[in-house]
């Protein structure tokens, strides 16, 4: 039995960045890879970290261009996001894992799938919209407008207005607080410049995996809930779950349900 006692972290070399990941757990058990949301960093998973250390091997990683991977020399891409995890899976010699991400990582998540789906075990998405559906009208001008907003919005003002749209627990707005705070406003431009190119029209896609749609009773950001309602009723093998007592980052405003719902799942496919 190979157990590693602490976290490790893992630095790599990529094109334009270091990317930095961390790795614990018993090697032996089944593999959660956790992918945190935009602006923010691997932390985002704290409260979800000893729920799930007894029995699966965690990798928690800071995307290019947030937290420790930074600085990142080049555009923010999903894309790329999605490469990376692949590159991290690949150097471990893992054939498979469970994803759970919250909001801009569940697009890094569905990408994987879309081009790999072979690795991807099952997905648990937090807060997020499907990324290979057709977009309305009205859906397609707001994100295509969301990176001109951000240029033209006073900064210290559009951090302020994420973070109180993000949150309802006031430890989960410090965080994100402090996590906006780390980024200049042209690194945080860059990563809603990657994000509002990440969506593909995929009419005939469909995932195939076991598929856990969750978002935040209180999450008013966007057409978030109006789309995963939507979603689950095209996916078959999708389920859905509101979170109460939660905004857009539902796992961290309502940890002790939002762990139940999680460990649940990972016990249904383990």
């Amino acid at each position: 039995m190979s157990i590693l006692p602490d976290e490790k972290e893992v630095i790599v070399e990529r094109d334009r960045y270091k990317l930095h990941y961390w790795h614990s757990g018993n090697l032996n058990n089944p593999l959660v890879f956790l992918i945190h949301g935009a602006a923010v960093d691997h932390k985002q998973f704290d409260q979800q970290f000893p729920s799930l250390i007894e029995n699966y091997q965690i990798i928690r990683i800071d995307m290019a261009g947030h937290g420790k991977s930074r600085p990142l020399n080049g555009k923010f891409s999903i894309v790329n996001i999605a490469d990376d995890i692949k590159y991290i899976l690949d150097r471990l010699g893992m054939d498979e894992a469970i994803f759970i991400g919250q909001s801009a990582g569940t697009y890094a998540i569905q990408e994987l799938a879309f081009q790999n789906p072979e690795v991807v075990k099952a997905m648990l998405l937090i807060d997020g919209t499907c990324i290979t559906s057709k977009l309305s009208y009205i859906e397609s001008i707001s994100l295509k407008s969301t990176p001109f907003l951000f240029r033209i919005w006073p900064y210290a003002n559009l951090k302020q207005n994420m973070v109180k749209g993000s949150a309802i627990r006031s430890e989960t707005r410090k965080y994100l607080k402090d996590s906006f705070n780390k980024l200049s406003r042209s690194e945080f431009i860059n990563i809603w410049d990657g994000i509002s190119a990440c969506v593909h029209y995929e009419p005939d896609y469909h995932i195939k995996c076991p598929l856990l749609l969750v978002y935040g009773e209180q999450d008013e950001l966007g057409n978030i809930k109006k789309s995963m309602i939507e979603w689950s009723t095209r996916e078959p093998q999708a389920e859905l779950i509101v979170i109460p007592d939660a905004g857009h980052t539902s796992n961290q405003d309502n940890p002790k349900f939002f762990n139940q719902v999680m460990i649940t799942f990972l016990k249904e496919i383990n």
